[in-house]
């Protein structure tokens, strides 16, 4: 305001003149000949110089069609645009010489704005160049996950594999990714370059064996010279990205340029960055549903010996020897009871029964078992789907030619003969879809309509479902077939259990917004969406917990088991934040002392989960125990202020974590010990399946 107040004081000054005690106003004369022009900067910074000259004129006002301005004596302003990529703006430059006598001009003005992040370039390169080492010491230095946007735009994180902190270096087959040094640096001008140092080898995907001539079925390192340098070029990242598991830039390398493991990506999205530690995410271009991490450190990793516990906890606080046969110690134990998976995409229903869970002959045994119930899944119907405005449209009513459905997830839909032709639906035929036990979450099918609907003169759409359940989430969707990014979508539940009826979806409700210029020509529906199916179980199993019974902060947890075996399998030993109910998951925490599948049987593994590190982003790692399911092993964490460590059999430890008062593993936790069955991490269930068993020596707390 001081800087405008001048302005216009020197404006006056112009204008009249001081000659004795009278002050004379002179007359205006309106500017004339005003010209103008702009020159942009070459750096990609926004900036603009715009010179505006006129004769006559005392003042010069600048619009720059961004919805700022700026008033200039002198006719030459500078304006730095802040809208990154290239854009162009209407700049309106008015001449003036006081009493409103003015003139005005307009120019376009194109400003091209790179997006850039100063403290990312710094950690990058230290200020002028810095050079990055695959952090082959650290669990997670290389490892494979889901891709970061999932069906339909929802974020999923299935429990994931992470190569052990010490395989890819003392591995033959993958050993160069250990030799690779990748350099950043920034020039004078502020342009960004990277440069690889691959010392002549690049570990290759298998599935890009053909870009070297490969003939390995595996990830192996080949003779290929990928050094050089790269311009790298900074952006946003795009897509369905949560705040907290990303820092919302990516790198983008010229000339194919890519991090040491070859996946045929060029993009790099920096999930976290500090001075010694870049942790990036990128996909393969072969296969988009995986997303490869890599951790670096700006100090090169020494293949370090792994290190034995030593334990600072002696004394026995708690335990359960599981001496006493019949039903677990009610005063040490509850359960988590029924279906779902808790997002897993399990199969299983869990329940209290004696032959899922039972005290017998000094041990814990939690069985998981096939029952064959309800075929393995839960069976919907659904007919008359009606377009509902100022009149009705049938846009289905499945009496004709059948739709060609395209299922997903595990999901089949047919056309079948009305199974209940009763109630408020009498027709001849129906769609009948199926969600089979261990089928995804998010499993469906669609239909495509002969021509678009509008959208934008409807108020909802109706259909009438058959379900076996109250409560089921069924959910619609309708987009386009051409670009299935373009939707909108709306959730209803069930409300009565094999019957039919009407389920009314309001359009106004539907996320996102109705958009006039999608055709909307396409039918999607979810039965059961979220959630594995709501029918009867075929397969049964238990998961018990010590939560309000059991809760502790701190200490040595040992516990002897021997591991199911039979393919599908997942069982468990974990701990939960006690504050669960209050702080969600992954808030609260969790601690996995041991996880094992039957389909990777004796590699067992541990994981700590908590914000900015879950699911597929969790600290975690794998070892090795080659009798885990024929003989009882020692599982144990060692839990202090200072470090969480894991160990099997009280040796080596496996997963070292670095505890701090930042996470949340600094308060009271419970136990928990499971088998789920299928599901994200147990994947396939054989098909043989019957039953199969852990058995629990004990559980020992020591502080």
């Amino acid at each position: 305001m001081k800087n405008l107040k001048y302005i216009f004081v020197s404006l006056f000054a112009i204008l009249t003149s001081c000659d004795g005690d009278d002050v004379e106003i002179q007359d205006a004369i309106t500017p004339t000949n005003l010209s103008v022009s702009s020159a942009t900067a070459a750096d990609n910074s926004g900036m603009i110089t715009i010179t505006a000259s006129a004769t006559g004129a005392n003042y010069y006002h600048f619009d720059f069609g961004d919805g700022t301005s700026a008033l200039s004596t002198t006719g030459v302003v500078s304006k730095t645009y802040d809208m990154i990529g290239d854009n162009t703006y209407t700049v309106t430059v008015t001449a003036g010489a006081g009493q409103g006598k003015t003139i005005s001009e307009t120019i376009q003005v194109n400003v091209s704005l790179a997006f850039t992040d100063e403290a990312t370039v710094t950690m990058l390169t230290a200020d002028s160049s810095k050079t990055w080492f695959l952090a082959a010491a650290q669990p997670g230095h290389l490892g494979l996950g889901p891709a970061r946007e999932g069906i339909d735009g929802d974020w999923w994180y299935p429990k994931w594999f992470v190569a052990s902190a010490f395989e890819k270096c003392s591995s033959e087959d993958s050993d160069c990714l250990c030799d690779d040094e990748l350099t950043f640096s920034v020039d004078a001008n502020g342009a960004l370059s990277y440069e690889l140092d691959n010392k002549g080898q690049t570990f290759f995907n298998v599935g890009h064996k053909a870009v070297v001539g490969g003939a390995e079925d595996q990830d192996f390192c080949y003779d290929f010279d990928t050094s050089g340098s790269k311009a790298v070029v900074l952006s946003e990242v795009s897509g369905n990205v949560p705040e907290d598991q990303t820092t919302g830039i990516q790198m983008n390398f010229s000339d194919g340029g890519f991090m040491g493991y070859y996946v045929g990506s060029s993009t790099y999205e920096i999930l976290s960055i500090s001075e010694d530690l870049l942790y990036v995410r990128t996909y393969d271009t072969e296969n988009p549903d995986l997303a490869w991490y890599h951790r670096f450190t700006a100090e090169p990793s020494e293949e370090m010996e792994p290190e034995n516990l030593a334990t600072i906890y002696t004394d026995l606080v708690w335990s359960d020897e599981f001496d006493v046969d019949g039903a677990p110690d009610p005063t040490k134990w509850g359960y988590d009871l029924g279906a779902g998976g808790w997002g897993n995409g399990e199969a299983q229903t869990y329940t209290d029964n004696a032959e899922n869970v039972r005290v017998e002959n000094g041990m814990l045994k939690i069985t998981a078992k096939a029952t064959g119930a309800g075929g393995g899944g839960a069976t919907h119907y659904y007919d008359d789907v009606t377009l509902i405005g100022a009149t009705e449209t049938n846009l289905q009513d499945f009496e004709g030619a059948a739709p060609q459905f395209e299922a997903f997830g595990g999901n089949s839909t047919e056309v079948i003969a009305n199974p209940d032709a009763s109630g408020i639906n009498t027709s001849t035929m129906v769609a009948s879809s199926f969600k089979p036990n261990g089928s995804e979450v998010w499993a469906g099918s669609f239909f495509d309509l002969d021509a678009p609907i509008d959208l934008t003169t409807s108020t909802s759409i109706s259909l009438k479902t058959w379900s076996p359940a109250v409560g089921a989430v069924v959910r619609l969707k309708i987009e386009d077939q051409s670009d299935n990014t373009k939707f909108i979508e709306i959730d209803a539940n069930t409300s009565v259990a094999e019957a039919w009826e009407t389920l009314t979806f309001d359009i106004s409700a539907a996320s996102p917004a109705v958009d006039p210029t999608v055709s909307y020509d396409r039918v999607v529906l979810f039965f059961d969406f979220g959630v594995s199916p709501m029918g009867d179980a075929a397969y049964t199993s238990a998961r018990i917990k010590s939560e309000n019974l059991y809760e502790f902060t701190y200490g040595r947890v040992e516990i002897r088991a021997k591991l199911p075996s039979a393919g599908g399998t997942w069982p468990a030993l974990w701990a939960l934040g006690a504050d669960f109910d209050e702080v969600g998951w992954p808030a609260t925490g969790e601690i996995d002392i041991m996880e094992h599948v039957g389909n990777n049987a004796n590699t067992t593994s541990s994981a700590l989960h908590y914000l900015g590190n879950f699911g597929g982003n969790a600290v975690t790692d794998d070892t090795s125990v080659p009798t885990a399911t024929t003989e009882f092993h020692n599982y144990t964490v060692e839990w202090t202020p200072d470090s969480i460590k894991f160990v099997v059999d009280d040796e080596l430890i496996h997963l070292s974590f670095e505890n701090n008062a930042t996470t949340p593993f600094n308060k009271d936790f419970f136990f928990i010990m499971n088998i789920a069955m299928g599901g994200t991490l147990g994947g396939t269930i054989d098909g043989a399946f019957t039953e199969d068993t852990m058995e629990v020596d004990y559980i020992r707390v020591y502080q």
